[in-house]
């Protein structure tokens, strides 16, 4: 505040005048403006995992607890933030669990309860943009999906059809069976209408199903311990110029027909206009575990075991390591049946096809070998338009998204006395795929379709145009269920190009191809739909229930592109064939 105001009418009027500009300037701290974030400043601090929760004795006993994160301690980029965290961290912490144990997790949501007022204002958001089925959860209600896992959706297990409303608790028992494939996993807030919001603040983390040690190969055992092994939680934290997120239309395509009109949504500093400013102008930055660019030190010939996990609300992600390859051992939490060698010069030559591509919700498990001593840049290297949701805006018109550039992630310092760790032969892994010599295609006897689409009114003023986020023409509505057998191997036709499919429970199988451009099957939960559409091929094993399907980018969701699914006990499925596991 300004001092020294004299008290007479003149004095007090400008007083008055420069302390309410002194106010407005100081509401915003200029670190939250959308601009570039200075990194060597706010970034390349050691690389530091997620805070650990190990099971004991057969169960994880833990307090997740919702609230927000005090501006006081926790800043991203010198901005003080105020988000909806897990334990008030800027990325939840990694649970860490055997197959055939239990997760007993106490869900406490200590968000503030919203005014009716407010609740208006937020359904106002999301109506304004879409034609709802059904009405959408408040900012501020929450629950708990474990994505990937292989567990029951009902009761207090994985069930994103529940509702925690702000000042309740809820306890999860999530019971993870014997047969569970051990890897990479990750849990998020699932509440419709509020999963953008929430994720974006960095609500997900990452779960483990650690092997049995003496299982595993040599060489990937030692890459595992812990002081070789990092997880990484990609995040794009998407906060205003007052540290907070609260407007849901800031995560979708700018919607600028102009990309200089774009940029100046982002330029204003007026709080009033950050609902204009979205992610492809805003200067904000990718984050690993809430750090910017954070420097990974490796010795040179230590071979790290990295668990990477896209947890962005719609972003897509290419990697290229400068002077090292990604072997990659599995995808979405499956071991591979080999290595998979992502070149670093096959993603120069061809960032199309040939580099590791992290979409919403993937995630992927690789071996990096350290080289001689130097520095080397992670990079997110341009996407191809076939390969990045953003693509998703020019469907809708939205002529002015921008192009992802190339930016850095993070940075290995290789130095230090050198080690002789070996990495496993693609035989060693093979031992570990857990559905050997299944491929459902040749067993599959139903087919299930999804078309995932955005459609626009016909309203001739565009300000007024609300748009239909669809699955099958239809917006999400709980009573409206997909049946589907205990059993039963389907194929799924995938359709909608740009949208990314996700399903609850059952992983499914996909034939890609692969980093030397041959075909092979893997395993997975989440797919980018290509521009060809894709066929994949599911069984639905132990679980009866509802559970949703829908796509990964979290705002499309959030308005209506889900559906419920619901497995069901059948007749006569003794001729769809032995279940994969």
């Amino acid at each position: 505040m300004l001092k020294n105001c004299h008290f007479s009418a003149t004095a007090l009027a400008v007083c008055w005048f420069l302390t309410s500009a002194q106010a407005v300037a100081d509401a915003v701290d200029p670190h939250c403006l959308f601009t570039e974030i200075d990194v060597n400043q706010y970034g390349k601090k050691p690389f530091a995992n997620p805070a650990t929760i190990n099971s004991q004795q057969g169960k994880l006993v833990s307090t997740l607890q919702i609230a927000y994160t005090d501006k006081s301690k926790t800043s991203i980029g010198g901005c003080p933030v105020k988000l909806r965290s897990y334990n008030e961290q800027l990325v939840g912490p990694t649970l860490r669990v055997r197959p055939g144990e239990t997760m007993n997790i106490l869900l406490q949501n200590r968000l503030p309860k919203e005014t009716p007022q407010e609740i208006a204002d937020q359904f106002q958001q999301e109506s304004s943009q879409a034609w709802l089925g059904t009405r959408p959860h408040s900012y501020n209600t929450t629950n708990l999906h474990t994505h990937g896992l292989h567990v029951s959706p009902t009761g207090n297990s994985d069930n994103v059809l529940l509702a925690v409303l702000p000042q309740t608790e809820l306890p999860y028992e999530i019971k993870v069976p014997l047969n569970h494939p051990p890897g990479t996993y990750w849990y998020h807030a699932h509440a419709h209408g509020s999963v953008a919001i929430q994720v974006s603040s960095g609500m997900a983390g990452a779960i483990v199903i650690d092997d049995d040690p003496d299982q595993l190969p040599p060489a990937l055992r030692d890459a595992s311990r812990p002081e070789h092994e990092k997880v990484m939680v990609f995040q794009t934290t998407f906060y205003d110029t007052q540290g907070e997120v609260n407007h849901i239309t800031s995560f979708f395509p700018d919607p600028s027909r102009s990309p200089d009109q774009g940029r100046k949504n982002c330029s204003e500093s007026n709080p009033d206009k950050d609902s204009l400013c979205t992610w492809g102008f805003s200067n904000r930055l990718i984050t690993i575990n809430g750090q910017i660019v954070p420097k990974i030190t490796m010795r040179p010939g230590e071979v790290q075991r990295w668990r990477l996990v896209d947890t962005a609300y719609r972003e897509s992600i290419q990697l290229r390591l400068e002077g090292h390859d990604l072997h990659e051992i599995a995808i979405d939490g499956i071991y591979h049946d080999k290595i998979d060698i992502w070149s670093e010069q096959a993603c120069i030559q061809d960032p199309k096809t040939r580099c590791l591509n992290l979409q919403p919700g993937y995630r992927s498990d690789v071996l990096v070998k350290a080289a001689t001593p130097g520095v080397y840049r992670l990079i997110d290297v341009p996407s191809s338009p076939e390969a990045s949701v953003l693509i998703a805006a020019e469907f809708m018109g939205l002529l002015g998204a921008p192009k992802e550039a190339e930016h850095v992630l993070a940075e290995v310092v290789v130095e230090g006395q050198p080690m002789d760790m070996a990495l496993p032969t693609s035989e060693q892994i093979a031992s570990l795929a857990p559905f050997k010599g299944v491929k459902l295609k040749d067993r599959a006897i139903g087919q299930q379709t999804v078309q995932f689409s955005i459609g626009s009114d016909l309203n001739p003023d565009p300000a007024k145009q609300r748009n239909y986020f669809q699955v099958n023409y239809q917006a999400f509505d709980p009573s409206k269920v997909r049946k589907l057998q205990l059993g039963a191997i389907d194929r799924w036709n995938l359709k909608g190009q740009g949208h990314v499919f996700h399903i609850h429970v059952n992983p499914f199988q996909w034939e890609r191809s692969g980093p030397d451009g041959n075909p092979e099957w893997v395993w997975k939960d989440t797919l980018f739909v290509s521009a060809k559409g894709e066929q994949v091929y599911t069984q639905y094993l132990d679980y009866l229930g509802q559970f949703v399907m829908h796509c990964h980018i979290l705002d499309h969701e959030d308005l209506g592109m889900m559906e419920v699914d619901q497995v069901v006990e059948g007749e006569n499925l003794a001729k769809h064939g032995a279940g994969i596991h």
